[in-house]
């Protein structure tokens, strides 16, 4: 790849799509400060759709709330001038999978939204933007680990709330303790060396040290529902505790210090580390990167190269930055659109590009039709199937789940409604110069939007020769407004399009 390939791929991975303008201006300031920029995403000024948010100070959570919350958030992700940030919220939410089906009140997934994206204090239950002490999305993963166990969704979904004393050997409710371990933090085996992590006497321990953590329940002005963290030292079991060769500890502040420094005898790099490392880049660049990409992310993890542990941000400018082999590999022909998007990388970078400009997300019919699509293409925010979360790569494909992909995809360029169709030809060919284009610059224009690169001889045929077959339409502006619609929908349903 050359620089501007490498910007346009940076693009599509830290964020939901590259844009014209955000390509431009990344090949005027160089992939260096590209990345930068991307990394430390607070230097760019917060949209109002967060720092205002969504109301949830009422008695009861508002009708359709839900559908509210989604929108809302995929609206965030189209409108955010801090792509790399909601990214690794959309992250988070995969690999500490809640559903709402499975907490107190729905409103506690908008909380848990917010903590994954720096902005929740369970200890208060409030919304700061930016919360100081919250390491969320991209700063110590021992802190995170803090937040997430103390999140009021995280406590309902896998039941810590009920964790109590109960004898020297495990905790009254082991449910989060297993998860923290299998899936949240390490994985049951290593990812390189793949031995067994831990023992169920860990996760049994880990449990006693977890007791006493739970939610506020009583309800008042502040706490309208369980929105926060509350310790009760008469549930807690405060140890000591053995857990992964060490004992020790009153609380599960020693439980997670055991897990972010675990490394088994004779290797280098921590267990927490491989897992991130593995997940991070399989996620960003390519599924099951090699052993010793792994290591790397690993390395720096630990902080074995200097930099302060355990920071996210660290693992993500070292996967981003030119010039160490995690990069090159992140940067390398393999990973080149070689991600199946989720359903919601393809309909948050599709609206992203094509600026429907008759989009309004709050209509009734609009909302509907949005979350909708995105269900029937396999994916509802806020409620993955279950404590695993969503199958990436290739189980976001099968017959039904691309039909879905391509039923969007028409209904988004003439319909739903096909009196006030959401995209505004007219619109469109204003803003892109293109209103006398020829069928071949037609083409040429609409696939370097949409994929940000030209198409093979054959494919660029089989679309002018579409633009240019007649139908019985005699008004050219008429025609013009069918055929782009069409040409759109075609370009949404080739196999390239459904990849980043």
């Amino acid at each position: 790849m050359d620089t501007s390939d490498r910007i346009v791929h940076l693009l599509r991975r830290s964020g939901f799509a590259a844009a014209p303008e955000d390509i431009e201006r990344g090949i005027a300031q160089g992939l260096e400060h590209t990345v930068e920029a991307l990394v430390e995403f607070e230097q760019a000024s917060e949209i109002d759709l967060i720092v205002h948010g969504l109301d949830v100070d009422s008695p009861r959570p508002p009708p359709r709330f839900l559908e509210t919350l989604q929108i809302w958030w995929l609206k965030t992700m189209v409108s955010t001038t801090r792509p790399l940030q909601e990214k690794m919220v959309l992250f988070w939410h995969d690999l500490f999978a809640t559903s709402k089906d499975g907490v107190k009140d729905v409103r506690q997934m908008y909380l848990q939204n917010q903590n994954f994206r720096g902005n929740f204090n369970p200890d208060t239950g409030r919304i700061i933007n930016a919360e100081p002490d919250n390491p969320f999305p991209v700063g110590n993963f021992q802190q995170m680990l803090v937040y997430l166990t103390k999140d009021p969704a995280m406590l309902y979904w896998l039941d810590n709330r009920l964790n109590r004393r109960l004898n020297d050997e495990v905790g009254g409710n082991e449910n989060y303790a297993r998860e923290l371990h299998e899936l949240f933090s390490m994985g049951a085996e290593d990812a390189v060396a793949r031995v067994p992590n831990y023992t169920e006497r860990d996760v049994r321990q880990a449990a006693r040290a977890l007791t006493g953590w739970t939610v506020n329940t009583r309800l008042d002005e502040r706490n309208n529902f369980p929105r926060t963290f509350r310790f009760d030292a008469e549930r807690h079991d405060p140890g000591p505790y053995e857990h992964l060769g060490h004992v020790g500890g009153d609380n599960a502040d020693f439980i997670f210090q055991n897990i972010v420094t675990h490394r088994h005898p004779g290797q280098r790099q921590s267990a927490v580390g491989r897992f991130l490392g593995f997940r991070l880049f399989s996620f960003f660049g390519y599924e099951n990167p090699e052993p010793e990409i792994v290591n790397a992310l690993a390395g720096v993890f630990d902080g074995a190269n200097g930099e302060a542990p355990y920071e996210i941000r660290s693992m993500l400018r070292t996967l981003f930055m030119p010039g160490n082999p995690v990069s090159e590999a992140f940067y390398s022909e393999q990973a080149f659109r070689a991600h199946v998007k989720s359903p919601a990388e393809y309909l948050v970078g599709t609206v992203t590009l094509l600026k429907p400009s008759k989009l309004d997300w709050e209509e009734p019919h609009t909302k509907a039709f949005v979350t909708h699509s995105l269900q029937n293409m396999g994916q509802t925010l806020f409620r993955p199937p279950n404590v695993n979360g969503w199958r990436e790569g290739l189980g976001w494909m099968n017959a039904s789940l691309a039909m879905a992909r391509f039923n969007f995809a028409n209904a988004l360029t003439s319909g739903p409604r096909k009196d006030d169709p959401l995209f505004d030809v007219s619109a469109f060919l204003e803003r892109n110069d293109l209103q006398e284009a020829s069928s071949e610059e037609m083409v040429d224009a609409v696939t370097l939007l949409l994929l940000q690169a030209p198409v093979s001889d054959h494919a660029r045929q089989m679309l002018v020769d579409y633009m240019n077959a007649p139908i019985r339409v005699l008004d050219h502006a008429e025609r013009l407004n069918i055929k782009v619609r069409g040409l759109i929908h075609l370009i949404m349903c080739m196999p390239r399009y459904q990849l980043s």
